[in-house]
C-alpha cells in the first residue's frame, strides 16, 4: 500500500470457505487486542473487476481492522487462489453466491456479532446484489462504486463491439463446455492496439509498483464473462430492493460519478451520500484518498453493526 505505515497491531490469517464445492481463499484481520470472548462488528471487503485480496481488499482491511471491526476478504470464484472454472470469469450470480458464503463463514464465528459489506469498484455493485438478497446483511457501502446497468453499454462500447463481444462470448461458453478450452483476453487495455474489455488509463494496474506487483494478479478476463459484464450486472437495479442502511462515498473524479447519484437516489432506505476529493484508482491504494473512504465507512458501519 503507498504511503501506508506498516502496523503490527491487528492479526491477518489466511482462510478457507466452501460455496458449491469450492475453495475460496480469503484473509481474516483481527483488531488490536483481540478477545474471542467479546462480540465484534463484521466486515466484508472487496474489490474491483478482476482484483484479488492482496490488491484494494487488503487495503482496506487493515485499515478497518485498526478501527475495531473483524474483517474478511477474498479471491472471487475463479480468481486468483480460489477455485472456479473457467478462470478468471465474471459472473454476477457467482459472486453473490460467494459473497453469501463469506456471510455463513462470519456467522459461524462466536466472536460475531452484526455483519456489513464494503465494496470497492465493481465491488460496490456486488455488494448491492447481496443487500437486495441477504437479510443477514446489516449494512453495505459502497467506495468509488461501478454503478453500472445495461443502458451504458452502446454508448461505452459501440454497437459494432457489442454485437462482436456477444458472440465471442458465447462461442467460449459453448468451446468451455465442449472442450474444457477458455479463450481469455486482457480485461483492462491502455490502447486501442491492444484488445481488452475496458479501454481506461487504469495505470493502477499497468504500474509494476502498484496493481501490477500483486502476484496472482492477472490482467486477464475470459471471453465467457462478457455477457455478464456488459450485458447483466446492473446493480443500479438493486436499489429500490434494498432495505438496509447503505453509505455511498465517491467523487467527481471518479469512474461513472452520475452512477453512483443515480444509484443512490433510488435507495428506499437509511442512506447516507459522502462526496470526496480524488482521481478513482488511487482510492485503491494510496492512503489520503483511502482515509477519505475509511473515515466516512467507520462512523457508519459502528452506527449500524455495534
Amino acid at each position: 500500500m503507498k504511503n501506508l505505515t506498516k502496523t503490527t497491531t491487528i492479526t491477518k490469517e489466511k482462510i478457507n470457505f466452501k460455496r458449491d464445492g469450492l475453495n475460496l481463499v480469503g484473509h481474516l484481520f483481527k483488531p488490536t487486542n483481540f478477545d474471542p470472548m467479546l462480540q465484534y462488528p463484521a466486515l466484508i471487503v472487496q474489490g474491483s473487476v478482476s482484483s484479488v485480496k492482496e490488491m484494494m481488499p487488503d487495503n482496506y482491511s487493515q485499515l478497518l481492522a485498526k478501527e475495531g471491526f473483524v474483517v474478511i476478504d477474498f479471491d472471487y470464484a475463479s480468481w486468483g487462489e480460489s477455485d472456479g472454472l473457467p478462470r478468471q470469469n465474471e459472473s454476477v450470480d457467482g459472486k453473490l453466491k460467494d459473497l453469501k458464503a463469506a456471510v455463513t463463514y462470519l456467522e459461524n464465528l462466536p466472536y460475531i456479532n452484526k455483519i456489513g459489506m464494503v465494496g470497492v469498484c465493481t465491488s460496490g455493485g456486488n455488494a448491492a446484489y447481496l443487500a437486495a438478497e441477504d437479510d443477514r446483511v446489516d449494512a453495505i457501502a459502497a467506495v468509488v462504486p461501478w454503478m453500472y446497468e445495461p443502458a451504458l453499454a452502446e454508448p461505452f462500447w459501440g454497437k459494432e463491439t457489442l454485437d462482436k463481444n456477444h458472440q465471442r462470448s458465447l462461442e467460449n461458453r459453448q468451446l468451455f463446455k465442449t472442450t474444457g478450452k477458455n479463450e481469455k483476453t486482457q480485461i483492462f487495455t491502455n490502447t486501442t492496439e491492444v484488445e481488452g474489455f475496458n479501454f481506461t488509463p487504469g495505470e493502477y494496474y499497468f504500474d509494476k509498483s502498484r496493481g501490477g506487483a500483486i502476484e496472482n494478479w492477472k490482467n486477464e478476463v475470459s471471453w465467457s464473462s462478457w455477457i455478464d459484464w456488459v450485458e447483466k450486472f446492473d446493480p443500479i437495479s438493486q436499489a429500490e430492493k434494498i432495505t438496509v442502511p447503505t453509505l455511498v462515498f465517491s467523487t467527481d473524479e471518479a469512474l461513472i460519478p452520475d452512477q453512483a447519484k443515480k444509484f443512490y437516489s433510488l435507495l428506499n432506505t437509511e442512506k447516507e451520500l459522502v462526496w470526496g476529493n480524488g482521481y478513482h484508482f488511487n482510492f485503491y491504494d494510496v492512503y489520503p484518498q483511502m482515509q477519505q473512504a475509511v473515515d466516512a465507512v467507520v462512523p457508519f458501519m459502528k452506527k449500524h453493526l455495534d
